[in-house]
């Protein structure tokens, strides 16, 4: 929507020499009219203003094209700082008489065309428009009063309608607003449909990540005591059923039962491998040939029950 700026250059500095003026073009604050300016929508708005043409006096009020016999320069450059909105403005040597009234102080009132988002809010217990941001800035005019002439007139009575509006908003209860506009009602149920939706995804997003963690740590304990039974039950070293019980633990399986075959896989292997390490039942490195000798056979029965390998008959 339009927003009409009504304000005045500010600490104006003049190079004569260059036509060149320098100064706050805009500040953040409450006009008038009842529309606010927020600090952060003016930060934001200095580059919207960046090569925006100035124009001498108001448009005439059917004209929609500005004349090119009223263009008196061009903004060259803008910034923001906690004054506001800075500009350096670059005047026509053809407007000499306009550097002299600014530099002497006789001119100064601004007009700004501009774009931007508004919204209906309540600042000091005044209903009043916010400027949320200005998106486009069409020109700015030097006006020998920012209060007077043609389409700012038009702007000024327009804005001070829309003040009698807000004013209007304080006086209206509730049950009038809905009576004549309940379409106002259902904006409002679908906003609060909306919120709870948003905050019950968030909800069951935690509920299910805890469920996550709750289930992974079941399974761990179901693997766990899977494992210990079938390690411990194996009759295997003890050093040897407690490296197989961290390997177990470690293991990637889908289902218990899918596991617990796993595991039996597990142990299989490991008394495989370490019946490979005996030489008829008698482990290698473990003492002298004579002596595993003499207590062969009765070694190699040992060996094969720690084994779970059953002596064949004869």
């Amino acid at each position: 929507m339009n927003i009409p700026i009504i304000t005045t250059l500010r600490e104006a500095r003049v190079d004569a020499e260059s036509c060149v003026v320098e100064g706050i073009i805009l500040t953040p604050g409450m006009s008038e009219n009842g529309t606010y300016y927020s600090p952060e929508a003016v930060m934001k708005a200095a580059p919207a203003f960046k090569g925006v043409q100035c124009y001498a006096d108001h448009p005439k009020p059917d004209e929609i094209e500005r004349s090119v016999r009223d263009v008196v320069g061009l903004i060259e450059e803008t910034w923001a700082d906690e004054a506001g909105i800075r500009a350096r403005i670059r005047l026509s040597r053809a407007q000499d008489w306009l550097l002299t009234m600014i530099a002497e102080g006789l001119l100064g009132d601004l007009s700004i065309n501009a774009m931007g988002k508004t919204r209906v809010s309540r600042r000091d217990g005044r209903v009043v428009r916010d400027v949320l941001e200005i998106t486009k800035a069409h020109s700015v005019d030097f006006v020998a009063r920012a209060a007077a002439g043609g389409r700012v007139e038009k702007i000024i009575r327009e804005s001070a309608a829309y003040g009698e509006g807000l004013k209007l908003i304080e006086r209206v209860t509730p049950e009038e607003l809905l009576e004549a506009r309940p379409d106002v009602l259902e904006k409002i149920r679908e906003k609060v449909r909306s919120e709870l939706t948003a905050e019950r995804g968030d909800s069951t997003s935690e509920i299910q990540a805890l469920e996550d963690e709750i289930e992974r740590r079941r399974t761990g304990l179901v693997r766990e005591s899977i494992a210990s039974r079938l390690i411990d039950s194996s009759k295997l070293p003890a050093m040897v059923r407690e490296f197989l019980l961290m390997e177990a633990l470690t293991m990637d399986v889908a289902s218990e039962d899918a596991f617990e075959s796993a595991i039996a896989g597990l142990i299989d292997r490991h008394r495989k491998y370490l019946a490979g390490l005996t030489s008829e039942g008698v482990i290698r490195g473990m003492g002298s040939v004579k002596e595993a000798s003499e207590d062969r056979s009765e070694t190699c029965r040992s060996t094969q029950r720690l084994m779970g390998i059953r002596e064949k008959p004869n």
